[in-house]
């Protein structure tokens, strides 16, 4: 249902307590709204029969949505060494979701619209059914997302001058979430999902020089498998299980100096060294729904800055 009138200012408070040059504390609370993406709020409806199965379904828009709402908590802390090029921080945070949105499906009568479809439509013995699954978006309600990040920023030349120019980056992100649900979703056939498109575990690291105009970096992403919300050649949205990746990249690159060439950098890239695939399934990993391979891209560019 809707109705709901958001005219009113939405709250939020963050505050930072400052402990000397070097550590700092934060923390927020606000409350959040996002609206429903256009074309889950349209008002039309799409139905038909499969005429090789007698089979109906549909499908249609909800033009009575509810904006997503949640009351959001965030707590860090941060640590600064290394006269400021250094840093560790560890953040949590936790939302309450009041509403949110997800694509139902339930059993639907579709009699109307076998009355209106003329029986030479389906296949030779084929009996058509008037009872099949229909999907739109709909408000639930009863949900959270939670969490805890940890980050850092190791310069090497802390330990010894002779590593000037080196230095990692690490970040880490575990992330709960569960919201219920009624009816069922496609390719889920369970009472409670997280948020679609959130790992539970996600870490970056990246290793990199930058020196005398030389830089060179090399990074690694990796995700746990995770709910996605992918479209299919229908166009149509539909949940899926995705398995989890571990992407790696590289560049190297060098800025000219000097009155002639001063702007000019050559860069050089290498996008997935390893060729990760992308995997989808349904509820178990031996029922592979998607397997593809993008393989590995190789980037060659001029830049100038002026």
């Amino acid at each position: 249902s809707g109705g709901k009138s958001y005219e009113h200012v939405l709250p939020q408070i963050n505050l930072v307590f400052a402990m000397g040059d070097t550590q700092a504390v934060r923390l927020g609370l606000a409350k959040e709204i996002s609206r429903a993406r256009m074309d889950q709020l349209k008002a039309t409806e799409e139905s038909g029969y499969d005429f090789n199965t007698g089979i109906p379904g549909g499908s249609g828009g909800n033009p009575l949505l509810d904006p997503w709402e949640a009351w959001a908590f965030d707590l860090s802390y941060e640590r600064y060494f290394g006269e400021g090029e250094g840093y560790v921080s560890i953040a949590g945070f936790y939302k309450d979701l009041d509403t949110y949105i997800y694509d139902q499906t339930v059993s639907y009568d579709f009699t109307t619209l076998l009355e209106n479809t003329p029986l030479a439509f389906f296949q030779p013995g084929v009996t058509p059914l008037t009872t099949g699954d229909f999907t739109r978006p709909v408000n639930g309600s009863g949900g959270y997302v939670q969490g805890l990040e940890l980050s850092a920023s190791v310069p090497f030349n802390m330990f010894s001058d002779s590593l000037d120019g080196f230095g990692a980056q690490f970040s880490y992100s575990y992330t709960d979430s569960d919201i219920a649900i009624e009816g069922s979703v496609s390719s889920v056939s369970i009472d409670n999902i997280p948020l679609p498109g959130l790992s539970e575990d996600v870490w970056n690291l990246t290793l990199y020089y930058e020196n005398h105009g030389f830089a060179a970096r090399i990074n690694t992403r990796y995700r746990s498998e995770y709910l996605g919300e992918v479209t299919n050649f229908a166009n149509d949205r539909g949940f899926r299980f995705v398995d989890s990746d571990q992407i790696t990249d590289a560049q190297l690159s060098y800025s000219f100096s000097g009155e002639r060439l001063d702007g000019l950098q050559l860069l050089f890239q290498v996008n997935n060294l390893t060729n990760e695939p992308y995997i989808a399934y349904s509820q178990e990993k031996t029922r592979v729904l998607d397997y593809q391979e993008y393989g590995t891209q190789y980037l060659l560019g001029i830049n100038y800055r002026y």
